[in-house]
């Protein structure tokens, strides 16, 4: 099946990055055919579970199966003959990434053909199929599969929180980051530095195990009732500084690791960055993933001490300020 993900844009690299972590999380093979405006694969799975991708990705708008693709010419000849499956309607919209491009002539005449040959109405409020035309080299027209819902993000922003703190990250971000430490449903995921919770909401919502430690017992307090609110139950959380946490082996680690120039209980930062590598190679079981927040590229040669660096996600959050969103692999 080829899918086509359509990036949402807030980033140039963690969208594509993302997809590829959550088709290695499920077991499914997967070949790249176009990485740019939008993200294709040629995947070995069925609809269920692309769609089962699609409902937990962040940095997307739409997922897709691609049933054409050329020229314009190309595709009314492929058109006629491809099988849209039971519904009796449809709707039709369109992307372009050409300047040159029409998208509402190409709605009308792909739309007609379809209208035509296929016997279908069109319904552009609650069609049977979803179909999205995306206009980049070429033409790809395609049957939407799953539409990411990313209002569900805006509604666990922050301030909507029990307890919430300024530096916590958008939820969307934080979702992107749990996606790619490959966490599955019923595994355990470890933020060390968890905060007020962000990281550990979105994994607690696609039905991981959260491990919660800080080392303030307030902000633990709040990080509990944010968990609860959001009727997250599979959580453990430790007031306790993490360069001195023990727990068994889990399956992924994910955190923003602290910045700033004070200390942390009598650590300077070069010591404390140290140190929490060190920990989470423990923590971390053979093959694993850790996804880590940090302030300073310096800091990325200090996590390569420990754990394998797969990937950099560099992201500015102002003039002043460059977070640095690793993915490191404990081999």
């Amino acid at each position: 099946m080829k899918i086509l993900f359509e990036p949402s844009g807030e980033h140039s690299s963690i969208p594509a990055a993302e997809v590829r972590a959550c088709l290695y999380a499920y077991g499914i093979n997967f070949r790249e055919i176009e990485k740019g405006n939008t993200f294709i694969v040629d995947a070995r799975a069925t609809e269920k579970e692309i769609r089962k991708i699609g409902g937990r990705l962040a940095l997307s708008y739409t997922v897709n199966e691609v049933v054409a693709d050329g020229t314009l010419a190309e595709i009314e000849d492929k058109i006629k003959d491809i099988d849209f499956g039971a519904g009796r309607s449809f709707g039709i919209w369109g992307r372009k990434f050409r300047k040159d491009a029409s998208i509402s002539y190409l709605k009308r005449r792909i739309g007609g053909i379809i209208e035509r040959e296929k016997n279908m109405a069109v319904n552009l409020k609650n069609p049977d199929i979803k179909i999205n035309l995306f206009v980049d080299d070429r033409i790809y027209v395609c049957r939407e599969i799953a539409h990411v819902d990313r209002k569900k993000f805006e509604k666990r922003k922050p301030q909507y929180r029990p307890f919430s703190s300024p530096i916590s990250l958008h939820p969307r971000i934080a979702m992107a980051l749990v996606n790619l430490s490959r966490i599955v449903e019923g595994g355990v995921l470890l933020d060390p530095f968890c905060g007020t919770g962000g990281i550990l909401i979105e994994a607690g919502m696609i039905g991981a195990k959260v491990v919660g430690v800080d080392i303030k017992g307030n902000i633990i307090d709040g990080c509990r009732k944010n968990l609860e609110y959001y009727g997250i139950k599979n959580y453990e959380l430790y007031n306790k500084d993490a360069t001195e946490f023990d727990i068994e082996e889990v399956d992924a680690v994910v955190s923003d690791m602290p910045y700033g120039r004070s200390t942390y209980v009598g650590k300077d930062i070069d010591g404390l960055y140290e140190m929490a590598f060190g920990k989470i190679k423990e923590w971390l079981k053979k093959g694993s993933f850790a996804v880590i927040g940090l302030p300073d590229r310096k800091f990325i040669e200090t996590g390569s001490k420990y754990l394998h660096l797969e990937e950099v996600h560099p992201m500015r959050v102002h003039r002043s300020l460059t977070r640095y969103f690793c993915v490191y692999r404990n081999i």
